[in-house]
């Protein structure tokens, strides 16, 4: 018998030898790329990019925390409303039963919310993106800009993630004055109120360890002297300024059955009018009145937001606004005039049938004795022709647009003949005290205007709810108040909330880390370390998503498992 086996016997064993050692170098391949996978997607969240979820309201609108909508029982506007998250146990508001979500559009009180506290929590906070790798490059281009959302340590602990618009930059002076923001670089201060903001710093820090007693001091005569006359108004950037635009009344949404209390568009001659205001699209036909105009009556414009269903005391009055509707003309020549107030000061955008444009300033109906500001020429207007109109004045700044093309715009410089600034000193003691409204005149034509819509921009105040009350030494309105202008060193940044009235911000923030306290005078309070800074927040990935209210399992129904596409978009 042959003892050996046949060539066929041993390559039959070979083989068998050879696809094992294939399928072992396989499985340890599978393990490798997933082990590489596992460390290039962690290198990838702790460097580059990284997933967050919005916590609470203190972004609203911009960005939702834990949140219930609402469609107004009235003019039928959609609108959310913050409730309480149950896995956060910071200082957040619950939402009751009996809550009342004011609409924003109609002044309607609706009060059948659909979810609260105790229905459970129906709708998270929105989930963003968040940008990292740009800080760990450290590159000056790159570096953390102002208005800029921002995700960051919070000071108190050193462990929860924050997320503000960062609105200070390091070696500046700030201040909140009438819901805007004043700066200064410290080297355009002379040497004396530099030394004082330091001196200041250095007294906040002593008050804070109890190596003083007292309270902290506001700026000297002098020094706020200097302030006033040295700081400029930080402007928003144009992105920033899109989404920090709250809607006043909107005319395609009027309430059903409006009262003294709600708001519409009311002609002052009444019935005599040349303007009818009744259905959504405004006409006006010229009847040769004088001082015939169209106003917006029944609502304040204040600094209330309709996320923050529990109220403090009345908002302040907002005088930035922006008007804009679609015009379309329909006979004759005509001119049509928009009129906005600030601070006891009328500015009027005249909009003429043949293209001449104008931006003029006088408390009355212009006439001849109008202080033009500025003048342009645009493409003639065409009976039957819709084109956007908006006219805006904001942060010291009056634009006017036609077909979403900016045509006229005051200056920045002094020696301009269409400048427009603010006065700090004015500003101080006048501010927005009064209510104003948006008019509209007409004349020599007769127009239809669609899409009507009145806006007011973000105004930053501190609620008296907010106060800094683990601080006695502290002031009242929180940190870079107009008494207390607060100065940003080194590597130091000042954040707040979009949702001013109820964001514990840098304004208001009492409390600090003990990793961040050990650093001794290093760490001011109300201000953020660059090296606490994670990132800036550029898309939301997943906002709340949509319930299946009919699923019969409980947690199911409660949870917005459907995303909500439509409201995917990225942040500014």
């Amino acid at each position: 018998m042959n003892q050996f086996p046949s060539v066929s016997a041993s390559a039959s064993v070979a083989g068998r030898e050879w696809a094992d050692v294939r399928h072992e170098e396989g499985i340890r391949e599978t393990i490798e790329s997933i082990v590489i996978a596992l460390i290039l997607a962690f290198v990838f969240r702790a460097f580059i990019v990284e997933a967050f979820r919005i916590p609470t309201g203190s972004m609203a609108p911009t960005l939702y925390g834990a949140h219930g909508k609402v469609i107004c029982a009235d003019c039928g506007y959609e609108f959310a409303y913050g409730v309480r998250d149950p896995e956060d146990d910071r200082r957040t508001l619950p939402v009751r039963g009996s809550a009342r979500a004011v609409c924003p559009n109609c002044n309607h009180v609706n009060t059948n919310l659909r979810v609260n506290d105790e229905q459970g929590n129906a709708e998270g906070g929105d989930r963003i993106l968040v940008l990292k790798w740009p800080l760990d490059l450290g590159a000056s281009f790159l570096e953390p800009k102002r208005w800029d959302v921002t995700v960051f340590k919070d000071p108190s602990d050193g462990e929860t993630n924050f997320i503000k618009r960062l609105v200070g930059l390091p070696n500046e002076a700030l201040m909140v004055m009438d819901g805007d923001l004043y700066t200064v670089p410290v080297e355009k201060l002379s040497k004396e109120t530099a030394d004082e903001l330091h001196q200041i710093v250095h007294e906040k820090y002593e008050l804070r360890e109890g190596l003083k007693r007292g309270t902290l001091r506001p700026v000297s005569e002098k020094a706020r002297v200097e302030l006033d006359e040295k700081m400029h108004i930080a402007r928003k950037t144009r992105t920033a300024q899109e989404v920090l635009w709250f809607t006043v009344y909107d005319h395609d949404y009027p309430p059903r059955n409006p009262d003294a209390n709600q708001p519409r568009w009311e002609p002052a001659l009444g019935e005599r009018s040349g303007w009818k205001a009744s259905n959504r699209r405004v006409r006006f036909t010229d009847e040769g009145l004088e001082n015939d105009f169209l106003e917006l009556r029944g609502k304040a414009i204040r600094a209330s937001c309709a996320y923050n269903v529990l109220n403090g005391g009345p908002a302040p009055f907002v005088n930035d606004q922006r008007v804009r509707f679609v015009l379309t003309p329909e006979s004759g020549p005509g001119v049509i005039r928009l009129r906005l107030e600030k601070l006891n000061r009328a500015f009027w955008a005249a909009i003429s049938m043949d293209g001449s444009v104008t931006l003029s300033e006088s408390f009355d109906p212009p006439r001849s004795h109008t202080v033009i500001m500025s003048r342009s020429q645009v493409a003639p207007f065409r009976p039957g022709q819709s084109v956007e109109i908006a006219f805006e004045n904001v942060d010291y700044r009056l634009a006017l647009f036609i077909g979403g093309r900016e045509v006229l715009a005051s200056s920045d410089d002094p020696q301009s003949p269409v400048y427009y600034g603010p006065d700090v000193p004015r500003i101080r003691q006048f501010r927005s005290q009064l209510p104003t409204v948006p008019r509209m005149y007409a004349e020599g034509g007769d127009f239809s205007l669609s899409h009507l819509l009145v806006e007011r921009d973000e105004y930053y105040y501190t609620d008296p709810r907010g106060r800094l009350l683990d601080l006695t030494w502290a002031p009242d309105e929180g940190w870079a108040s107009m008494q207390h202008p607060i100065l940003l060193r080194e590597d130091e940044y000042f954040m707040m909330g979009d949702n001013t009235a109820a964001s514990k911000d840098s304004r208001l923030w009492d409390r600090s880390a003990s990793t961040l306290r050990a650093r001794g005078q290093a760490f001011q309070l109300g201000t953020v370390p660059r090296d606490q800074i994670i990132g800036q927040a550029f898309f939301v990935y997943w906002p709340s998503g949509f319930r299946l209210d009919w699923l019969p399992v409980p947690l199911l129904n409660k949870l917005g498992i459907i995303p909500d596409v439509g409201r995917m978009r990225w942040i500014r």
